[in-house]
């Protein structure tokens, strides 16, 4: 069974009922983590997840809201003398280095072994690669770091592309040609993009989203990191996805878990 669960749905700015994205995708025995914010523990122990099952940990990218929380992940794991892999840019790597040096976690008789991987963004080869998934990254807008991700179930044949932060990008619309679950960056309706024109350049309106979804053709698509800094209603949202895309989609919200069939 693959299985999606979003144990955060907002952006940087975390709200009442939306914490920082992060999500943890499920297959088999593998339990991939998507970036790292606060309160981890809280949110698996609440889905009724074990922490202790996590091993691999996928960074998006380096920004404070995707990545403030491993250093208290780490430190959770105090004696267990286990290992954790993690899958980043090198930039994004380099300052996971730092922090470890910072909050004296090196020691792994006391903390994990850290196993580095650096990702090259390249939708050919993968970056991981298990009797269940297969990983690939591509370039987004949004950082230097920047880290798009498509999945590949094996077993189920279903595929998963997920981009978190990106405005819109050529390389994600190739790299999500028919894909099953389109995870995409819908930051705010487009009349705040229109305020704030700077947006465009890192972020994704409602609106947009539409366009791209309706090339990509995605069988489901998920919206999410819904900033919390302006208001509006998720019925804006899905009123101008609407516009330009018919398929189905589906609004999460911190704690849901999916299904993918």
């Amino acid at each position: 069974m693959v299985k999606i669960s979003f144990l955060g749905t907002s952006a940087a700015i975390a709200s009442i009922k939306r914490d920082n994205t992060s999500i943890l995708l499920s297959a088999g025995k593998d339990r991939i983590l998507i970036d790292t914010p606060g309160s981890l523990l809280v949110k698996l122990a609440k889905l009724g997840l074990d922490y202790r099952q996590i091993k691999d940990i996928f960074l998006s990218h380096s920004h404070p809201d995707h990545i403030y929380g491993l250093v208290s992940l780490l430190h959770s794991r105090y004696k267990l003398n286990d290992r954790i892999r993690i899958f980043a840019h090198p930039k994004t790597i380099k300052l996971v280095r730092s922090l470890r040096r910072l909050f004296k976690l090196g020691d792994t008789a006391k903390y994990p072994r850290i196993i580095y991987r650096p990702v090259k963004r390249s939708s050919r080869k993968p970056f991981y690669d298990s009797n269940e998934i297969s990983a690939f990254a591509f370039k987004l807008r949004h950082s230097a770091d920047s880290l798009g991700l498509k999945f590949l179930f094996k077993k189920s044949r279903v595929s998963l592309v997920y981009a978190s932060d990106t405005a819109e990008s050529k390389d994600l619309i190739r790299a999500g040609q028919g894909c099953d679950y389109l995870v995409h960056d819908c930051f705010a309706p487009s009349r705040f993009f229109k305020q704030y024109p700077q947006l465009a350049r890192m972020h994704t309106s409602s609106l947009s989203l539409g366009k791209i979804a309706s090339q990509i053709n995605p069988r489901v698509l998920i919206p999410i990191h819904f900033t919390s800094e302006v208001k509006y209603s998720l019925g804006t949202v899905l009123e101008e996805i609407r516009r330009n895309f018919t398929g189905r989609v589906i609004l999460p919200g911190d704690l849901d878990t999916l299904r993918l069939v």
